[in-house]
């Protein structure tokens, strides 16, 4: 019996099929060593690698290790020979500090103004009282002063500035010591050349800021008097930018060696923007030239 197209066709898909099914087999275990041997040889370079960056690592942290060292030799220097370079160099100069917040203290100025031949006459740290137009307005009330209510803020900060300016002390600045609105250590009794306002607060407060820190910098200036602007190396708000548009110099480091040793070189009569913050324009200030010539410079 002859077999029938059908059995023919059958066989043929058969062998066909199994053709594939040995290709499809054979290329899989073809492409599983291939895959492997990729493996293998991407696994010893990325070991390789890792060798080689492990090693440089090693090198970095020496280097690292070095440079600390050599920083701390600095720091040592610096610390330790700053006090020559600034001794004497403000002799005869009164001089005010006012803190504008009482969220961070400068204690250690009025120390290194001192090595520099200045005298501390006061250093003035105004509160957030001040803000309260209520407190003030009593006391005012109580000493039966006229004043106005939208100004109250700002002409009180005047007063308080001029008096520090003057040395002349009088009852209201007594009574707002009493109510805590500021609080002073030394006398308002002499007349001062030079004011530092130290700035920098916890929270932004730009307000503030206006009403207080620019109407010291007002009166100051309105009595020709020479201002500058301070700040630690760390506060959480910086008042150094707004000091900048107030066109007074600054010192954003004053709480390190090198800060120290540019406040005293810029009172000398260096003036600029000093430290190690994005507003700075110099770490300190140029003592190659002579005060003339730097002034003229700037």
């Amino acid at each position: 019996m002859i077999p029938n197209m059908k059995f023919y066709v059958i066989s043929i898909v058969a062998i066909f099929a199994a053709l594939g099914i040995g290709i499809y087999i054979g290329f899989a275990l073809d492409a599983q060593s291939f895959v492997v041997d990729q493996r293998e040889d991407i696994a010893a370079k990325l070991e390789e690698r890792f060798d080689f960056l492990k090693g440089e690592n090693q090198e970095l942290k020496q280097e690292l290790k070095e440079m600390e060292l050599q920083n701390d030799n600095f720091k040592e220097f610096i610390d330790t020979t700053y006090e020559e370079i600034i001794k004497g160099r403000l002799l005869g100069k009164n001089v005010a500090i006012i803190e504008t917040k009482d969220d961070y203290m400068y204690s250690g100025v009025g120390q290194t103004l001192e090595v520099a031949g200045a005298q501390v006459k006061n250093v003035t740290t105004i509160t957030d009282k001040m803000m309260n137009k209520e407190v003030l307005g009593n006391i005012y009330d109580e000493l039966e002063i006229q004043y106005e209510n939208t100004n109250l803020i700002t002409d009180t900060v005047k007063y308080i500035t001029t008096s520090i300016i003057n040395g002349e002390s009088s009852e209201l600045i007594t009574r707002i010591i009493d109510e805590g609105i500021i609080d002073i250590v030394g006398n308002i009794d002499e007349p001062v050349d030079y004011i530092i306002i130290a700035g920098g607060s916890i929270s932004e407060d730009k307000d503030r800021i206006n009403l207080i820190d620019k109407t010291i910098i007002d009166v100051a200036k309105t009595l020709d008097k020479s201002i500058i602007g301070i700040e630690k190396v760390i506060v959480n708000y910086s008042y150094i930018d707004m000091y900048k548009s107030f066109r007074i110099s600054t010192i954003d480091n004053v709480d390190t060696s090198i800060g120290k040793t540019s406040l005293i070189l810029a009172m000398e009569g260096r003036p600029g923007h000093y430290g190690i913050k994005q507003t700075a324009e110099q770490l300190v200030p140029n003592t190659k030239s002579t005060i003339q010539e730097y002034t003229k410079e700037r």
